[in-house]
């Protein structure tokens, strides 16, 4: 299942998102992500390649407390992550702009019933650490940026995964018996810490 993952990982540059609900989607240029794990990755690689881009990533419960004039966007894989939930919930009591980016779960339940604006991506039965390409695209969706996200539909067409497996079996043969050390400067910190994750829940 894994080994299928990271081959076919290209093809998730094919998935066309759709909002639910769109005409309840509010247009803000700042954001606030609340996801914790695998499920905040995408807007910490997006800032990357954004540096201008207003977009805060909120672990924790409830909400950060500077978000006025911003898109509340609520990002779990599984759609039940405790954190995410409560975040939503505080929410739509302080009637926020709010978006849900899941596969399922309470989340899109709790956007269907109230009429939120969602992406419900597909559930293809990876692991949230695996579906960097669907979680990506669905943000860009959610925040209105269709440039990028047709830059990033060449993708399905030019990355091969398979072309870096002779490397990576060296690498993991390296890596055997020892305790890696992941550390980068601060602008690639999310890429090294997608890296780590891979190392702990892989590895």
């Amino acid at each position: 299942m894994m080994y299928e993952a990271i081959k076919n990982f290209n093809k998730q540059f094919e998935y066309e998102p759709v909002v639910e609900n769109a005409d309840k989607l509010e247009k803000k240029d700042k954001f606030i992500v609340a996801g914790m794990g695998g499920s905040h990755l995408s807007a910490d690689i997006l800032k990357i390649s954004r540096p201008t881009l207003d977009m805060t990533i909120h672990r924790d419960y409830g909400l950060p407390d500077a978000m006025e004039n911003r898109l509340l966007i609520l990002s779990s894989y599984s759609g039940n992550t405790e954190e995410v939930v409560n975040a939503f919930e505080k929410g739509l009591e302080n009637n926020l702009p709010i978006a849900v980016i899941s596969i399922g779960g309470k989340l899109i339940e709790l956007a269907r019933e109230h009429s939120i604006p969602y992406v419900q991506m597909p559930d293809t039965d990876i692991q949230p650490r695996n579906a960097l390409g669907y979680s990506l695209r669905a943000l860009l969706k959610v925040i209105g940026d269709e440039e990028t996200l047709k830059e990033l539909s060449n993708l399905s067409q030019t990355l091969y995964p398979t072309e870096y497996e002779e490397v990576g079996k060296a690498l993991s043969k390296k890596l055997k018996g020892k305790i890696p050390v992941i550390y980068s400067s601060t602008r690639n910190q999310s890429i090294a810490y997608n890296w780590k994750i891979k190392l702990n829940e892989t590895g």
